[in-house]
């Protein structure tokens, strides 16, 4: 049977994270703990984040020991610690199981009813950023996990009801093919983490396979105006909703006024006007940021004047 972090969720057992300080491991660590679950952890250097969590109730170690993970019931680790780390083996020689950190959020992500996944090159943080907070608006009470500090919930996640869950999602090593969306939005599709893909045509392929993790129900947002997102969309058996400056797209502004870089327009979605947006981040590329995050809140019932806002 496939393992999951549920019944250990359930259960209240122990679960260790190593590299707990990392950013979206951090973020579980905090979920775990509000749900009552003992959580323990271990990373090279004890900081703010750490610190939080070390108040909130975690056991963390500023070392990675093979004495840390011993009485544990399984072990999240991000997916920069590898086989070698003592951790990891020691874990293995008592059949303690181990999952990556995205594959734990992916299970966590199958609670809520619509899950919007924000996936790209760049950008990802920013409109993620701006999807909570329309979503905040809409009184959808949302769960959010993003990649680095937002004022408007205190950090990188909070934790909302089970109707809506918005995550910045990852291309690399392939992390946000574990997730769960029901609504992939597509921002932008580049050369990038060479290191880990083989060149362009492996990253669209990578994306391609997320846009197919959404149900039959539910949408894939993408950028209409990056012929490589197009590629990644090509063929694939959802609902497609398309976002970018041409009149031809599903979703584009009209009334475009740029204000010494602050871009003022009134968004459309499918031929009816849906919200007249100020943007308060600059550049054009945050236009198609919030073009794509309406195209998404559009579709959840997000009325137009909590996106203006």
């Amino acid at each position: 049977m496939a393992l999951s972090i549920k019944p250990y969720i359930e259960n209240k057992e122990r679960i260790h994270l190593i590299g707990i300080g990392g950013v979206s491991m951090n973020s579980l660590g905090e979920l775990l703990l509000s749900r009552g679950v003992p959580v323990s952890g271990s990373d090279r250097l004890r900081t703010d984040v750490t610190a939080r969590l070390e108040a909130l109730g975690a056991k963390i170690t500023y070392e990675h020991k093979p004495e840390n993970v011993e009485g544990a019931s399984l072990i999240v680790r991000t997916a920069a610690v590898h086989d070698d780390n003592p951790e990891i083996v020691r874990a293995h020689e008592l059949g303690i199981p181990v999952m990556e950190r995205a594959e734990a959020w992916g299970h966590l992500m199958r609670d809520y009813d619509n899950v919007v996944c924000l996936a790209g090159t760049h950008g990802k943080t920013t409109s993620t950023s701006m999807m909570t907070l329309m979503t905040m608006e809409a009184q959808m009470d949302p769960t959010v996990m993003v990649g680095s500090n937002l004022p408007a919930i205190g950090g990188t996640l909070r934790i909302g009801g089970k109707g809506c869950f918005v995550a910045e999602s990852c291309e690399y090593c392939n992390s946000f093919l574990r997730f769960a969306p029901t609504v992939a939005v597509i921002l932008n599709v580049e050369e990038d983490h060479l290191d880990f893909f083989k060149d362009i045509n492996d990253i669209i392929h990578s994306f391609h396979e997320f846009a197919e993790l959404t149900p039959m129900n539910g949408l894939v947002v993408v950028n209409g105006d990056d012929p490589h997102a197009m590629r990644s969309v090509a063929g694939i058996n959802r609902k497609v909703r398309t976002f970018g400056t041409s009149a031809t797209l599903d979703v584009y502004p009209t009334d475009v006024r740029d204000e010494n870089g602050y871009y003022r327009f009134t968004v459309m979605v499918e031929g009816k006007k849906y919200a007249k947006v100020a943007l308060s981040v600059p550049g054009r590329h945050n236009m198609l940021n919030a073009l794509a995050c309406c195209a998404a809140a559009e579709f959840l019932g997000v009325p137009g004047d909590a996106a203006e806002r």
